[in-house]
């Protein structure tokens, strides 16, 4: 399997090829070059594994914003719970711009597998976007890691415990929302919250 790191070379190879024939005038203020491309693709914490992004899920985290960058009858079909839906035809869109560049948060961008993510985060990072990522392996390996593990040994340490954990709430999150009509997903949200702030606050 080929890694982000090896896929996003391959097509910034391609990329170089063609930039190198434009006119210095066509590159707008802020966005990056081929050279600074390459500096950006070599920084630590480009990817996140689908471990983190259910603990992402499960905590819902507000500092990172899904990004499902599949056509959007993939997404209506089946998306990760608090993902909003880019394709990537349409990622440099500038009425995307106040998500996929907001300083606030970090896009984290997922498909299928590596390739439309990967895509997604050359052009914004391209265009100057910072701090994008790529949920590695995409939906494939959520159901792999998420929604289809199980644990087979005798023994089971508190991290792993912990991992399952967060997988088993991610799974049950992701299939609950998935099995609803549309009209009823941001009812559900907004009683899981309030649910969980009860929770939160506990007895008085």
């Amino acid at each position: 399997m080929f890694s982000i790191r090896f896929q996003v070379s391959a097509i910034l190879v391609l990329l170089a090829g063609f930039l190198i024939l434009l006119p210095e005038s066509r590159q707008s203020s802020g966005e990056l070059n081929v050279h600074g491309m390459l500096e950006a693709m070599n920084e630590s914490g480009q990817s996140l594994s689908v471990d983190q992004v259910a603990r992402m899920v499960v905590n819902e985290d507000t500092t990172m914003l899904l990004v499902d960058v599949r056509d959007p009858d993939a997404y209506r079909a089946v998306h990760i719970p608090g993902a909003i839906n880019i394709p990537v035809s349409d990622i440099l869109n500038p009425d995307w711009s106040g998500y996929l560049n907001d300083p606030e948060v970090r896009p984290v961008f997922y498909s299928n597998g590596n390739t439309l993510s990967s895509e997604a985060w050359m052009l914004c990072t391209q265009k100057g976007y910072a701090g994008s990522m790529i949920m590695q392996d995409g939906m494939n390996e959520w159901y792999r890691e998420v929604m289809e593990s199980t644990f087979t040994g005798d023994r089971i340490n508190a991290a792993e415990n912990a991992r399952f954990e967060v997988r088993y709430r991610a799974r049950d999150f992701f299939t609950r929302m998935n099995s609803m009509p549309d009209s009823l997903k941001t009812t559900f949200l907004e009683v899981k919250r309030k649910k969980e702030a009860e929770l939160v606050g506990g007895c008085e």
